[in-house]
């Protein structure tokens, strides 16, 4: 910016061309603006810094250099320039510059004074810390968080800068090049992660650690875009697992229901399964678990069973899956009152529609009392009911009403009674 020691303001500014960036000094000039700091990265490649002032009237300017022995600007300028309107001035070394330009004024020369300071910017060391296989060693993982953690502290320059106006005061405290920091696991999206401080340790924390062996890549980047970068392989002691269920039958809800879970594991050496019912399964190193496990529920609960599994890592870390919900339904006991058994795939047989029912008996009259046919069993599925035909004769029972006795037992018997044992009874019409 701006600095000017004559009480006549001149329009003009020392600037600098291919910066990396700027800051202001802590210090004001005279017109109360802030002299600037001008900054060049040495990395990848050393620069030397450059200087270059124009006015719009003819004017000598003689060239300065601070002193950081006698702590002023030298006595004697290093360059002038004569009978120009600009000025500038290459390979620069990092310090602070006075530019005295005097305007040829006719009447009266009047000299203004411009000043800013050069830093060379040495950019920063990040390495990461490693063992001999450039893993993240072990110490410095947990259930919860990796640590990773810098071999060496960010540097900083041992640029000093003072104010010209008051140099009593001493040295002005450097302005605080921050650091940033990004990381990325193989191919997701980079995350900024804040710089962690414990004494003289720094650290970088991630707080979801991944379950699977993941490659974590690091930039390190400063105010004026130095950047560093590494990378480290993290060895996961993460445990994880996904739930897949298998139900077999179309009529799925109805009890029994025989479910096989799968599970997908990664780092586990423990399993606990929970069913919902109170039941679980325990396999750990000494009792290798399947992929697959069956488990059969019997009573109803239409609210559903809750299915988990627990896995543990040899590290200790635990993870449970999210719940899995099974639902048995209720006992349901529903008959049709007409069945056409004409063998046209349509309606051929009478069989009640049973839900969850563990025991049936059925009893088939004609109109006069004389039974026609007789089952019983514990499993409706393997029954296909009533063809129609009458029971040992084989013959077909003719067109007509046929009365029926019907026994039920629901698997939650006799705890809800719902259907009751019966016996049920109705009328159902045969026509072919």
């Amino acid at each position: 910016m701006l600095t000017v020691c004559s009480t006549i303001q001149v329009s003009g500014q020392l600037t600098a061309r291919n910066t990396d960036g700027k800051v202001a000094t802590m210090y004001a000039n005279a017109y109360g603006n802030r002299d600037t700091i001008f900054v060049f990265n040495q990395t990848p490649q050393p620069k030397s810094g450059n200087l270059y002032l124009k006015l719009s009237e003819l004017s000598t300017f003689k060239w300065y250099k601070f002193d950081y022995e006698t702590k002023d600007f030298e006595e004697e300028p290093f360059f002038i320039d004569e009978d120009v309107e600009e000025t500038s001035f290459n390979d620069l070394q990092q310090g602070g510059y006075k530019v005295i330009a005097t305007i040829l004024d006719e009447e009266e020369p009047r000299d203004t004074t411009f000043i800013a300071w050069l830093y060379m910017n040495p950019g920063f060391e990040f390495n990461i810390l490693k063992d001999n296989n450039g893993e993240l060693m072990y110490n410095y993982k947990n259930c919860f968080y990796n640590d990773f953690r810098l071999s060496s502290n960010t540097v900083q320059s041992s640029f000093t800068y003072y104010n010209p106006y008051n140099l009593q005061i001493g040295a002005l405290p450097p302005f605080v090049n921050r650091i940033t920091y990004n990381i990325r696991r193989n191919n997701e999206s980079e995350i900024v992660i804040p710089l962690n401080t414990q004494g003289l340790i720094q650290y970088l924390r991630d707080f979801d650690p991944p379950y699977e062996d993941t490659q974590y890549h690091f930039r390190a980047f400063d105010m004026f875009n130095v950047v560093r970068r590494d990378e480290i392989m993290y060895r996961s002691i993460i445990p994880f697992a996904v739930i897949d269920t298998l139900l077999p039958r179309k009529d799925s809800k109805s009890a029994p229901v025989p479910v096989k879970f799968t599970n997908k594991p990664y780092n586990v050496s423990e399993y606990v399964w929970r069913f919902g019912t109170g039941d679980s399964v325990v396999y750990n190193l000494g009792n290798i678990a399947p992929d697959t496990i069956e488990y059969t529920y019997y009573t109803p609960r239409r609210q559903g069973y809750q299915v988990t599994l627990k896995v543990t890592s040899l590290s200790g870390c635990q993870f449970t899956t999210e719940p899995t919900i099974i639902t048995v339904d209720d006992p349901v006991l529903d008959v049709a009152n007409v069945f056409t058994p004409n063998n046209d795939g349509i309606n051929d047989y009478f069989k009640p529609h049973a839900v969850s029912l563990r025991g049936f008996e059925i009893w088939i009259y004609t109109r006069t009392g004389k039974r026609v046919y007789y089952y019983k069993g514990d499993n409706l599925r393997d029954w296909e009911g009533w063809d129609g035909r009458i029971e040992k004769s084989g013959r077909e029972a003719p067109n007509g009403v046929y009365y029926y006795t019907i026994k039920a037992l629901g698997w939650d018997e006799p705890a809800t009674k719902n259907p009751p044992t019966g016996p049920y009874s109705g009328f159902v019409y045969l026509y072919r």
